[in-house]
């Protein structure tokens, strides 16, 4: 979920910002995706067996980034999912997460 509207710029009646921040008037959330998909998504390269005729093929790949807290019902749903069509997907939490849900 983000924020859209109409981006205000520096100047009069603009004050107390700081260097990063940014004003949006009539600003409306965005939702994009579906409940609960991941933070991270797009495919890993793998190599399809012989009897698949060697080829390389994309699989799908959703990684739910957390630092702290807890995956929600609708994540866990969703890394399930992907899970159970073939792709690659799970929560990480640190680097080593990352790479054994993508590289396993």
């Amino acid at each position: 979920m983000g924020w859209i509207g109409n981006k205000v710029e520096r100047g009069p009646g603009v004050k107390h910002l700081g260097p990063h921040d940014v004003v949006i008037r009539n600003a409306r959330p965005f939702h994009a995706g579906v409940p609960g998909m991941s933070d991270l998504g797009g495919w890993v390269p793998v190599e399809v067996t012989p009897d698949m005729i060697g080829s390389t093929v994309a699989v799908c790949a959703q990684v739910e980034i957390k630092e702290g807290g807890r995956a929600s019902a609708e994540q866990l749903a969703w890394i399930e999912a992907v899970n159970n069509a073939g792709g690659r997907a799970g929560i990480a939490r640190t680097e080593a997460d990352l790479t054994q849900i993508l590289w396993r």
